[in-house]
């Protein structure tokens, strides 16, 4: 398959951030195009901060197509093709 053929996704990276003495458990939802960033209280509810994220992108009309695994050590990027919506 021809490179540019690849249809064109918007990442969204997720990363957990364990609690300190001012803080509790967070997640972080950053849009790597915009460079934007949401913070979230960890749902200990859900307990899956990609289902977390995900429910929180859905809210905001953010449709997630999947989730892509790389060479990270930290977080998950989950991928949309909604380019227009910025994350609240």
């Amino acid at each position: 398959m021809d490179a540019h053929q690849i249809p064109p996704f918007r990442g969204i990276h997720v990363e957990f951030f364990s609690p300190t003495n001012h803080k509790g458990a967070r997640v972080r939802v950053k849009d790597l195009r915009r460079g934007d960033t949401k913070w979230l209280p960890y749902s200990y509810e859900i307990g899956d901060i990609v289902e977390q994220a995900k429910a929180h992108l859905i809210e905001q009309e953010i449709s997630v197509e999947g989730l892509v695994l790389h060479d990270t050590t930290r977080g998950y990027t989950l991928i949309t093709r909604n380019f227009e919506t910025a994350i609240k």
